[in-house]
């Protein structure tokens, strides 16, 4: 006979199992009698967003394996006895979409555990203005910057050391709200004119002066898809950091990633480019022009070499903010995810905004394997969570 397993591996006695179950049910896991009989892709698109990309092979039940492979992805692969637990309590095997929906909290107390801790003591950068022509489509052009160099750098996410004299509100202050997902970007329910941008994310251990009074260099690791999901209009607003951070599901950044030890010139890294496309109802559009790497305004050692001294020297003025400060008060994080700059939008994405349930797609590919970039076919087996071929990366999500 088949056992189920608590929090802590060991067998349930069936009283304890039914009365295990029970408690998890009628507090924080359940949803409602409702949500298990008529759970829909309309009526849970949250959840639909994620089981999409749990139930590989389509057969509308998330088997055990599936669950484990979830887990794994994430680098969390000791919580997936106990999400297979409670997601099958009465270990049939596997859960059907409606039971998914009914034990999400769980699924998002997992998904959301695992990105915290690869992000521990990881620190949120952007570059802005480092593609020709962006800052003027993003409606955030100033007469004072040249149009040959970034603008400067702004703050997505700063975490917070978590000392225990920390107050609620410094912990959930607004650059503290951990804002970055896979599967599912929150709408805002504040602002307007809701754009994607597209670009390459770029992983790099920090290091500081001896003394601490600076960051000496950077250190690259990674090369990922990212999404820096930015509102334009907002009213009140005074800095670019307040439209780039409002809360859980407002940025997005690919699972995998390509491995690099540089972006000198002449390295892995001039071979890449990025693309992105955003899918309405059944139609597909390319949302911004393809941007290899080395066009940026700013590459390779050099732009490496500015995003130190901005981060040491950038002062609170206009729309910029102080850098280093913030890095202090984080208690000097060790690595840092930087958000390169975003690509120029094509005519169709220039003219459209966001809307609830459009999907975007950010991917970054090797040029060497795809010249003339990825086909139609390629597209759209993403856009259905079909594994990406080599030479690809890819970010997939849907806004709710």
């Amino acid at each position: 006979s088949a056992f189920l397993f608590g929090p802590s591996g060991t067998p349930l006695r069936p009283a304890t199992t039914t009365r295990s179950i029970a408690m998890l049910r009628g507090g924080l896991l359940s949803v409602s009698h409702w949500a298990r009989q008529y759970a829909t892709k309309a009526t849970h698109p949250r959840e639909y967003a994620i089981w999409k990309k749990l139930d590989r092979d389509r057969s509308g039940f998330l088997t055990h394996d599936e669950i484990r492979h979830m887990c794994k992805k994430f680098d969390a692969s000791e919580h997936a006895r106990v999400l297979s637990w409670i997601l099958d309590p009465d270990g049939k095997g596997g859960v059907d979409f409606s039971g998914f929906c009914e034990n999400f909290k769980a699924v998002q107390m997992v998904r959301n555990a695992a990105r915290l801790k690869s992000w521990h003591r990881t620190f949120g950068l952007g570059v802005a203005g480092n593609v020709a022509g962006h800052m003027q489509q993003a409606g955030e052009a100033d007469s004072s910057h040249s149009s040959n160099m970034p603008a400067a750098v702004f703050t997505f996410y700063a975490p917070h050391p978590h000392t225990v004299d920390a107050s609620e509100d410094e912990v959930l202050g607004r650059l503290q709200n951990f804002p970055v997902s896979n599967a599912v970007l929150d709408f805002p329910r504040f602002g307007g004119n809701v754009q994607v941008e597209p670009e390459m994310g770029l992983l790099c251990d920090i290091v500081y002066t001896r003394d601490g009074s600076a960051v000496e260099r950077l250190v690259p690791r990674r090369v990922a898809a990212f999404n820096d999901c930015s509102i334009r209009q907002l009213d009140g607003s005074s800095k670019l950091s307040e439209k780039k951070n409002w809360g859980a599901g407002s940025k997005g950044i690919s699972l995998r990633s390509f491995r690099v030890n540089s972006i000198s010139q002449g390295s892995f890294v001039d071979q890449l480019c990025l693309a992105s496309y955003i899918k309405r109802g059944e139609d597909t559009f390319q949302y911004s022009v393809p941007a290899p790497a080395r066009n940026y305004l700013l590459f390779h050692d050099a732009l490496l070499d500015w995003i130190v001294n901005s981060i040491n020297t950038q002062q609170d003025t206009d729309k910029w903010e102080e850098i280093f400060p913030r890095l202090v008060e984080s208690d000097y994080p060790v690595s840092m995810w930087i958000a390169l700059g975003a690509g120029e939008y094509t005519e169709w994405g220039n003219q459209n905004y966001l809307q609830p349930k459009d999907q975007s797609l950010v991917m970054v590919y090797d040029e060497e394997i795809f010249p003339n970039g990825p086909d139609e076919g390629i597209v759209e087996t993403l856009f259905e969570e079909g594994d990406a071929p080599h030479g690809i990366i890819a970010l997939h999500q849907t806004f709710v």
